[in-house]
């Protein structure tokens, strides 16, 4: 959001590039793992240790089929002209090492073992890209230089997460008929076609904004668009973590142990995610201080609110993807994946020609609403499951409120000082007042950091 403004301040067009060159490989690897990895986390837990030995055979060969396919397709575009090859390398180079490391991190995600593969795939890839920022800086800017660090980095996160899931490796086994491939792999193909059918999308917006208003207007509101997924980053966290307990729960058909996460993971994520945009929506104008002019535009705030919006909705609505998922329901993932991808099509269609920017975002914001709503409709149908309690509906009018009111000290006539202190300590004090007085926030009383001991009552 704030260097890549500031190294490449009169390149807008190439931080574009960048933009679209990164969300090609993360659809591509989508694609290309099949759905292996998250039908590992769900059916290792109903199969026997020689059955698993057996899948992960299987989805290693299949993995390294798609990458091999990967690279024919490469050769073949190459063909064709050569000055492809550069992106068409990288694209791969990078698509076949997310491709991969999805798969380590599942198997690791399985052994309940989540915050290193996640650290890496939050945290490690934007020092990654850090690091290339500093070096393209230092060498004038230089384009390739970025795309080589860039590509060295995720094949150094591919190593660091292949070295950490040896210990969980279940070993290798080449007897499938052990194992139910035709269930496996009618999962994972649907698993796929719904995970991509999100992150077409989440990308779909940058290709049609590309399309209709050009290069640089990417990189204008691929800045606005981050600011708002931040809300975001925790909850999904947080998804992967419970993913696991949710495919046990499910495998022993403990329906009431599913309906505790669903409504305790709801909760939980519209705390983090309400909270975090409140900060960022108190504290915006600050960001406006830090990006260079020639990357602003005047919407940028109505842009971030409503994709921050959009993001709350997404984690406020709970597990109910991943309750689709892991039940004999999964296809209504894919189903409501296609209405998502016409809906923001149709919706985007409509309004960036005439809003521009905010176009976008408004389209996602709705697009992603409908959806939400539309999968917690099937959850309910047919599983007679709901992520809402009363607690969840307090927290939400207070947040709502305190949006509101946000707003109102934002746009105020206060010089900007008064609206930063004045906002963050409403929130410092909304947040004390829940987490003592309230049992909105329990979830986070009973955190304990790792290595430091607590006082209890005897």
């Amino acid at each position: 959001m704030f260097l890549f403004p500031r190294v490449f301040i009169d390149q807008p067009e190439f931080v574009g590039e960048i933009t679209t060159l990164l969300a090609a490989a993360t659809v591509i690897s989508t694609f290309a793992h099949l759905g292996f990895p998250v039908s590992l986390v769900t059916f290792f837990p109903r199969l026997r240790n020689e059955q698993q030995q057996s899948f992960w055979t299987l989805a290693l060969f299949a993995c390294l089929f798609s990458s091999l396919l990967l690279l024919i397709s490469g050769l073949i575009l190459y063909q064709f002209n050569s000055f492809w090859l550069g992106p068409i390398g990288y694209v791969l180079l990078l698509s076949v090492s997310m491709l991969f490391f999805e798969l380590f991190a599942a198997l690791s995600q399985h052994s309940n073992k989540v915050v290193f593969p996640q650290f890496i795939k939050n945290t490690f890839r934007r020092l990654i890209i850090l690091t290339a920022l500093i070096f393209a800086a230092l060498n004038e800017q230089d384009q390739d230089l970025f795309y080589l660090i860039l590509s060295l980095g995720y094949l150094l996160q591919l190593l660091a997460v292949i070295l950490y899931s040896i210990p969980q490796l279940p070993g290798f086994r080449l007897q499938w008929s052990e194992i139910n491939l035709r269930e496996i792999l009618t999962y994972g193909l649907l698993i796929m076609l719904a995970s991509g059918s999100m992150l077409l999308v989440s990308r779909l917006d940058i290709l049609m904004i590309r399309s209709f208003l050009g290069k640089a207007p990417v990189a204008f509101y691929n800045i606005a668009f981050f600011t708002g997924t931040i809300v975001s980053v925790p909850p999904k966290a947080l998804m992967v973590s419970i993913r696991p307990y949710l495919s046990k729960a499910w495998a022993r058909e403990d329906l009431k142990e599913v309906s505790s996460l669903y409504r305790k993971s709801a909760l939980t994520q519209l705390a983090i995610s309400g909270f975090i945009f409140m900060l960022i929506w108190v504290n915006l104008d600050l960001t406006l201080f830090i990006i260079p002019e020639s990357f602003q535009f005047d919407t940028f705030a109505a842009v971030v609110l409503c994709i921050g919006i959009s993001e709350m909705v997404n984690s406020a609505t709970g597990s109910n993807g991943l309750i689709l998922s892991i039940s004999n329901r999964q296809a209504y993932n894919f189903y409501t994946g296609l209405f998502l991808i016409v809906f923001t099509l149709v919706g985007n269609l409509i309004l960036i020609p005439s809003l521009g920017l905010l176009g976008a975002a408004l389209g996602s914001l709705i697009a992603l609403s409908s959806y939400n709503i539309v999968k917690l409709l099937l959850v309910h149908r047919f599983f007679r499951l709901t992520p809402f309690s009363t607690s969840f509906w307090k927290l939400l009018i207070v947040i709502g409120l305190s949006i509101i009111g946000l707003s109102i000290i934002r746009y105020s006539p206060l010089p900007l000082v008064w609206n930063l202190l004045i906002g963050n300590l409403f929130i410092v004090i909304l947040f004390l007042i829940l987490y003592n007085f309230t049992d909105t926030l329990d979830d986070f009383k009973q955190m304990r950091i790792p290595g430091l001991k607590s006082k209890s009552k005897k």
